[in-house]
């Protein structure tokens, strides 16, 4: 049976596609703070904590011992302590407390914060934000600039403020279906693709540090790094039956798995795809019983 999934509107695309589309993330807040907080969250994740400057931000991912995404997340280093972004807060501090042994550090999940995006071209004239790298205090939260826009922190009172901020210069609010149809358009892993995934097999390798000591999963990326061995690729699926979760098959051979499914308004059902290298854009496969075809992103507009 064919999921429920909504077509966004036309003026949704063009706002995240040539405009300024705001996007409500679901998710939350922790916050590390204590004199060993930089050096425990450094070992904890895929990136360069310890020299993250006070006024930097960064993203970053949380593996397992397979060397396999977890948890991706935002740091934002304020005076005194470190903000932490991520979909699954009280999961993720969970995980922390099971490593803190003698470290001198807290972590506390903070509610009522909203976590917001403006995707799009135009997002830097809709907020003033620093330059890549760094983040900028807004309506009592932080505001960062990335390759697709802004990243916003904001306490949950601010939230009516902060978007009819946005919508007064122009942007338009934007539906999850519309956001996730953007996503397989331009290629972007998230949790459906990502979870259980290498990070160099899902387009999330910028996130990686070679250069630093040991985390969890570090020796799994040592090896890439040196091998550069993947098997899997992220590509998007053109066809009728496809549902998220479903297997990829090319002939009797298993090929892949489908993450995120979107409706366009143009050519039909999307997906994300994890797929292995050798099958080629163009071909057909069968995803969950359905023929579908093999594109690769960034899709123009809903087509290849």
């Amino acid at each position: 049976m064919r999921s429920a999934v909504a077509a966004p509107s036309e003026a949704e695309l063009e706002a995240l596609r040539q405009g300024v589309g705001l996007v409500r993330h679901a998710g939350g807040l922790l916050e590390v703070r204590g004199a060993d907080r930089a050096d425990f969250l450094h070992n904890q994740c895929t990136s360069h904590v310890k020299g993250l400057p006070q006024g930097g931000w960064l993203e970053t991912l949380f593996l397992n011992n397979r060397g396999q995404v977890e948890f991706l997340g935002e740091v934002f280093h304020l005076p005194e302590r470190l903000w932490l972004t991520t979909d699954r807060p009280a999961e993720l501090r969970q995980r922390f407390l099971r490593y803190i042994i003698f470290d001198q550090v807290e972590v506390a999940e903070l509610p009522g914060y909203a976590l917001l995006e403006l995707v799009g071209p135009c997002a830097a004239e809709v907020l003033p934000a620093p330059e890549a790298g760094r983040w900028a205090e807004h309506e009592g939260g932080v505001v960062a600039r990335h390759a697709r826009g802004l990243r916003l922190v904001v306490p949950a009172e601010r939230l009516e403020a902060v978007r009819r901020q946005v919508l007064g210069a122009g942007g338009v609010e934007v539906s999850p279906q519309a956001y996730a149809l953007w996503r397989v358009e331009q290629g972007l892993a998230s949790n459906p693709e990502a979870l259980g995934e290498l990070p160099q097999e899902v387009g999330l390798e910028a996130r990686v540090s070679y250069k630093k000591g040991c985390y969890l999963g570090q020796e799994i990326m040592a090896r890439l790094e040196a091998r550069g061995n993947t098997r899997y690729r992220l590509m998007a699926l053109q066809g009728e039956g496809l549902e998220p979760g479903a297997e990829v098959r090319r002939g009797e051979k298993a090929v892949g798995r489908v993450g995120t499914v979107a409706l366009s308004p143009q050519g039909g059902p999307l997906a994300l795809a994890l797929l292995r290298k050798e099958v080629g854009v163009g071909e057909e496969v069968w995803a969950g019983g359905s023929a579908a075809r093999v594109l690769e992103p960034p899709l123009q507009g809903g087509r290849p």
